[in-house]
């Protein structure tokens, strides 16, 4: 290699830690009080075009739309934070990254056959991160909750996207949950959140990774768990029972839900810590969990 090469090389690494360094001190500062106000702005603002304007007129709830359009920018700035985070952990810097949590010893680590057993690499982290994360900002900006017929609707432009409360769909099959949380001693509220985090409820729903049905089981997780997939009370029988071999296995709700998420290899090397979708999935299901602990007691009077 050439001396003008190398000189190319240390001047493209110089400018790289010199952008990290500018983010790391941006992150240092407080900006939520204009992030708030740029919410709200958004929030309040009129669509463009005409059709837009009488579909949205007097049928946007703001203060729901102010809440959904926080979640989704504080989902876009974990994606970030932890794309930095692991960027810089590459080259050696150190980050505020959260303390290693070591999983319980008296559990024994991942069986050979467990087909939730995905090691990401880096660039598919980094990768995920930042399409998850602009994702989310695009939410921040087109997206309102609209009420219609005394029913709140997660709507984007002219289309309506979906329901933004899907407890009652997921409700309709407490009688499921709480055999499943009987049978594997697991919290029902859990297995709710759970549900409403990966399906909110469609029992039908397939990912693009082929994830079936309200606990999103692989097809081979749900053969080696004995339990047919696109039936809804097996489904969630052999989420749960995944779910609480996690629990067992690790010891706590965070790491356990982490598995569940990311697989237990990604928690075990501590990767997990850097996937920006099971750092928001650790976040959401345990928030879900107090709306649905209040449901089941009520539903148990």
């Amino acid at each position: 290699m050439n001396k003008e090469n190398i000189r190319k090389i240390l001047i493209l690494l110089g400018k790289f830690l010199i952008l990290i360094g500018m983010i790391f001190a941006l992150g240092k500062l407080n900006w939520a009080p204009l992030e708030n106000w740029a919410i709200d702005r958004l929030a309040h603002a009129q669509p463009r075009d005409q059709q837009s304007t009488l579909l949205f007129q007097d049928k946007v709830d703001i203060p729901d739309t102010i809440a959904y359009k926080k979640e989704k920018y504080l989902i876009f700035k974990t994606d970030i934070k932890n794309t930095v985070q692991l960027l810089a952990s590459k080259i050696g810097i150190q980050t505020s990254a959260p303390m290693k949590k070591e999983p319980s010893k008296k559990f024994k680590r991942f069986e050979s056959s467990d087909s939730k057993i995905v090691a990401m690499s880096d660039w598919d982290i980094m990768k995920n991160n930042l399409k998850d994360g602009f994702n989310a900002l695009k939410d921040v900006s087109t997206v309102r909750i609209m009420t219609e017929d005394g029913k709140p609707m997660i709507v984007d432009s002219k289309t309506v996207v979906g329901d933004y409360d899907s407890s009652d769909k997921v409700m309709r099959w407490g009688k499921e949950i709480q055999a499943a949380s009987a049978k594997y001693d697991v919290n029902p509220a859990l297995i709710a959140a759970v549900i409403e985090q990966e399906s909110g409820g469609k029992p039908d729903i397939m990912s693009p990774a082929g994830a079936i049905g309200l606990m999103q089981l692989m097809p081979r997780t749900a053969k080696e768990l004995g339990v047919n997939p696109y039936e809804p009370a097996q489904n969630i029988e052999g989420g749960t029972k995944y779910l609480a071999t996690q629990l067992h296995r690790f010891g706590s709700v965070e790491m356990a839900l982490a598995a569940y998420n990311a697989g237990p290899e990604n928690v075990f090397n501590f990767r997990y810590m850097y996937i920006a979708e099971t750092q928001n999935y650790i976040r959401n299901v345990p928030a879900l969990m107090n709306k649905y602990q209040q449901k089941f007691a009520t539903a148990l009077k």
